[in-house]
């Protein structure tokens, strides 16, 4: 039975050990680079490394001073409690690694995604009036459209050009039942059959005020869908975007299972270090810590 003599003795002597010195913890430096036989091998370079191994090697050595270890018995403790906070530190990397990978492939996806899009509004015409309407670029297409037909009346007038014309009734809403475009074609089509039905020159003066009214109209109400639409867009791009900030399912799964059990190993060896100190200091051991993990099979997460 040691008396409480010894007792306080043990912990005087014990309070001697530790880094005190500038030498002593020179020795301790030493003695974290020696005694590394986990933590040691855990560094490799990837090439585009945030921390050098000469940082690694410092982190390293203050991590022991920090805890102090006395004894070979400590010392391999602490030692396995770096290379477990490492590993984290390395599967939170491997997460990173996981979602960049998916955003990257975002930006490549979404970009040939546009330019399809584009292509497809230039020249898939045929599917319709309406159908270029539901995308930023079929309406800034329809817009460029309404302004060739505004400027062309504004600087010669009326009748368009038979292309043109032509275009007005099956590509830009003429015999879409969309009735502004639809007066435009009108008033084109009383100046091309003047001959057969004459106008004065106040009616001509007044069915071109209209077709340059509502062309011009027509050009801002298009420009006006492709700004709504840009914004519209945008923001699905950017849904998109943060949906992908989780790992794939399966590097999920794999993740929180590899990290459940890396806390379950550091609390683990935590505890023994404590309790191996604390024998080394006279004092209480700890209260044995327990870390309670459920993995739900079914979809990886930790509780």
């Amino acid at each position: 039975m040691t008396s409480k003599k010894q007792t306080q003795a043990n912990k005087k002597n014990a309070k001697k050990g530790g880094v005190k010195s500038t030498e002593g913890k020179e020795v301790s430096k030493m003695n974290a680079l020696k005694h590394g036989i986990l933590s040691k091998e855990l560094y490799f370079s990837t090439g585009k490394d945030y921390l050098s191994y000469e940082q690694f090697l410092e982190l390293q050595i203050a991590f022991f001073e920090s805890m102090e270890p006395v004894g070979i018995l400590e010392t391999l403790l602490v030692d396995r409690l770096f290379a477990t906070f490492w590993r984290i530190q390395r599967l939170y990397i491997a997460e990173t690694g996981s979602i960049r990978k998916q955003v990257e492939a975002h930006f490549m996806q979404n970009s040939l995604d546009q330019i399809e899009e584009n292509a497809t509004a230039r020249k898939d015409v045929e599917h319709g009036f309406f159908r270029r309407m539901r995308t930023s670029h079929g309406c800034e297409q329809l817009a460029m459209n309404w302004q060739s037909i505004y400027e062309t009346i504004k600087e010669s007038g009326l009748p368009l050009g038979k292309g043109m014309a032509r275009a007005l009734d099956e590509e830009l809403g003429g015999r879409s039942g969309f009735w502004k475009a639809e007066c435009v074609s009108i008033c084109n089509y009383a100046f091309e059959n003047v001959e057969e039905k004459p106008m004065d020159a106040e009616e001509e003066k007044q069915i071109l005020g209209w077709a340059l009214q509502y062309s011009e109209e027509m050009m801002e109400l298009f420009n006006d869908f492709a700004k709504f639409h840009k914004g519209d867009e945008e923001d699905v791009r950017k849904a998109d975007f943060q949906s992908k900030m989780l790992p794939p399912i399966a590097d999920l799964e794999k993740y929180q299972k590899y990290e459940a059990h890396l806390q379950r190993i550091l609390m683990q060896t935590l505890h023994e270090l404590q309790r191996v100190q604390s024998t080394r200091l006279g004092k209480p051991a700890p209260l044995s810590a327990a870390l309670d993990v459920n993995l739900n099979s079914e979809n990886g997460f930790v509780s």
